[in-house]
């Protein structure tokens, strides 16, 4: 099913790209492509939807080319109270869950000065 899928969103971003590219109207396109204009416009809203979605989803996880300012946390449940920070350097850092805030800002200031050196 999803190889379906696939190869039918690649047909549509083909058909998509061939109109902005023929610099005619949708419903001439349509017309002479032999395409129904409601499904045109229905894959170009889906596609582009899509995008926006995989666009967020990058953004999110750090996918893409700009280096995410975000680290990874995971939260421990709370029966091992334990807090764990993944800095995007590999560093590892794990505390109590009642850890002092300034102390715990003080080793991540200390592991940001030695990527600066």
């Amino acid at each position: 099913m999803r190889v379906r899928c696939a190869e039918k969103e690649a047909y549509w971003r083909k058909v998509v790209r061939r109109q902005e590219e023929s610099g005619r109207g949708v419903r001439r396109f349509c017309r002479e492509e032999g395409i129904s204009e409601a499904s045109f416009y229905g894959w170009r809203r889906e596609l582009q939807r899509r995008d926006r979605q995989e666009k967020r989803s990058t953004a999110v996880d750090g996918g893409g080319t700009c280096p995410s300012p975000f680290v990874t946390l995971r939260v421990a449940p709370p029966s091992m109270s334990v807090i764990e920070i993944v800095h995007p350097r590999g560093y590892i850092v794990r505390a109590p869950a009642q850890v002092d805030c300034d102390a715990l800002r003080q080793v991540l200031a200390a592991l940001e000065s030695v990527e600066e050196e």
